[in-house]
């Protein structure tokens, strides 16, 4: 009897563990997530971050200091420039002494994305973040 009761539970168990596993999955095939503030400020803050621009197909390579400055390789020519973080996870870049642009990023699977919103609101991917490197790969 209490074999039968044993088996019953594991099986049970292991229904269990895998309708828990099925639901994460599904989640990360279809869906967005937009980041929040702690997620962005751990992706950026003293890494050299690769990304490529999905309408120009162009790569840049940043260093997002801890400091709020930036320094940006891309087309072989350096730009410096500074960079924040809003309360609602926004990362906000800044060249040249213009005005700050802030976007959202969102996570789909174990791919990171920057998102516009169309006229419609729906956030577009516009730059896909390839690779984190924790310090500064472009100090020379």
């Amino acid at each position: 009897m209490k074999k039968r009761k044993y088996m019953r539970s594991c099986i049970l168990l292991a229904i269990a563990c895998g309708l828990f596993a099925g639901c994460q999955t599904s989640q990360f095939r279809g869906e967005q997530h937009r980041l929040q503030l702690a997620e962005v400020k751990r992706l950026f803050s003293g890494h050299t971050v690769e990304s490529f621009n999905l309408n120009t197909r162009n790569t840049s390579f940043t260093y997002y200091g801890p400091d709020g400055r930036v320094v940006q390789e891309r087309l072989w020519s350096r730009r410096t420039g500074s960079w924040k973080l809003t309360a609602d996870g926004q990362i906000c870049l800044a060249f040249h002494k213009k005005e700050p642009r802030c976007r959202h990023i969102v996570r789909k699977g174990d791919r990171y994305y920057k998102v516009l919103p169309d006229e419609s609101g729906k956030p577009v991917r516009i730059v896909r973040y390839r690779y984190f490197s924790p310090g500064n790969a472009l100090a020379h």
